[in-house]
């Protein structure tokens, strides 16, 4: 039978009310500004007060006192409550997937927010770095210091336990981060004579040909591809302005394992810019266009279905699949034409800033990163034809 609780005489205001259960033991509550409402349970009345008095003291001191709540039931409420709303879809669902695979059937998860130390993450970080490649590391190390660091704020935590936590070397890691391919120019020939393969009727065969060899001409992202519109043009000045972004992400209205495609704002600021067209950019967009006319296609964007609407990431893998299968050249992510564009620039001695103002990143630093190998080997290779 479930216990029920009698109300005792009401307590001098600010020091909470204790309740006598049906048991014979006591229950106190109170809620003090600036903290989680108390509880506690005790034999008799007075070591009920005695614990409400010792919660009292300490929220007068100013002392962090740690929830009684699990990890896991903290992240969730953090991440719906904090990250939701300031997150674009596509990266919460990244932050929410992390969640659901490194950490929520975890150690550090099951443990309790108050009782968590940088052991526990050290320990996390150490066994999944077994497995995964650095930057899913990484996406672990920066969700759970969110998180805490989110905590110790809110004064929940009184100390961030991911401080103290070290990152494991590249180097010494089992998997290592995957090698973007590059796409020769050799390759590049054979999949824009794809575009001229036809069926025996005359139809196009591999009409999404040239939304690919668009990337490999202007390093945009599969995503901003998707979603430029034919206003973001000029063919006669020869200029792309890239505005817009499409991303596949989680339907959050109730539809269990449901994705749906949605148009947002690029992903950074200065991915809001200006990409001059060479010439095959400009053949790419024109054929693009004239089959979209030859079709009877009315369209707001550059690539499209038949039915003239949006293009899904989800199938691009397949479609690029079946063309470099017909050029007869290995297959590489959708991505490597982005790669490839920039190594390109990068290997005819553009400079750094320049690339990274053509690619839309957040930071010289970024493109610096990716890219400087490629100068490095050039300059290995230089060295070696003087010796």
């Amino acid at each position: 039978m479930e216990e029920k609780e009698t109300t005792k005489k009401r307590r001098k205001k600010g020091a909470g009310s204790i309740m006598r259960k049906a048991n014979g033991t006591y229950l106190g509550r109170i809620a003090i500004s600036g903290y989680e409402p108390f509880s506690c349970t005790g034999a008799t009345k007075k070591e009920v007060e005695r614990k409400l008095e010792e919660f009292k003291i300490r929220t007068l001191k100013k002392e962090v006192i740690p929830q009684k709540i699990f990890v896991n039931t903290y992240i969730e409420k953090w991440m719906e409550t904090v990250k939701r709303p300031s997150l674009k879809a596509a990266s919460f669902d990244r932050l929410e997937r992390t969640y659901l695979t490194q950490i929520k059937d975890s150690r550090v998860g099951r443990c309790q927010l108050g009782n968590i130390t940088s052991m526990d993450v050290q320990g996390l970080i150490n066994e999944k770095s077994r497995t995964l490649s650095y930057s899913s590391l990484k996406k672990i190390y920066e969700l759970l210091n969110g998180c805490f660091e989110y905590a110790v704020i809110c004064r929940e935590m009184d100390f961030n336990p991911v401080r103290a936590v070290q990152m494991p070397k590249k180097e010494n890691l089992n998997k290592k981060e995957k090698q973007m391919g590059v796409f020769s120019k050799e390759e590049l020939t054979r999949i824009e004579n794809v575009a001229a393969i036809t069926y025996q009727s005359g139809e196009v065969r591999y009409r999404h040909t040239w939304f690919f060899l668009l990337l490999a001409n202007t390093g945009l992202r599969a995503g901003e591809a998707i979603a430029l519109r034919w206003d973001n043009i000029d063919l006669d000045k020869g200029f792309i302005h890239v505005k817009q972004n499409a991303s596949v992400v989680k339907c959050r209205d109730g539809k269990e394992n449901k994705y749906q495609v949605v148009i947002t704002t690029v992903k950074t600021k200065t991915g809001n810019r200006i990409v001059p067209c060479n010439e095959k950019a400009l053949q790419a967009l024109r054929a693009l266009q004239d089959y979209q006319k030859s079709h009877h296609i009315h369209s707001d964007y550059v690539d499209c279905n038949d039915k003239g609407e949006l293009l899904s990431q989800q199938t691009l893998p397949k479609i690029l699949k079946a063309i470099l299968k017909a050029a007869d050249v290995p297959y590489r992510s959708v991505h490597s034409f982005r790669h490839t564009f920039a190594t390109n620039l990068i290997q005819a001695g553009v400079d750094v800033k320049v690339v990274s103002q053509l690619l839309g990143h957040s930071s010289v630093k970024i493109t610096y990163d990716t890219y400087v190998h490629m100068g490095v080997d050039r300059a290995i290779e230089a060295v070696k034809r003087i010796g």
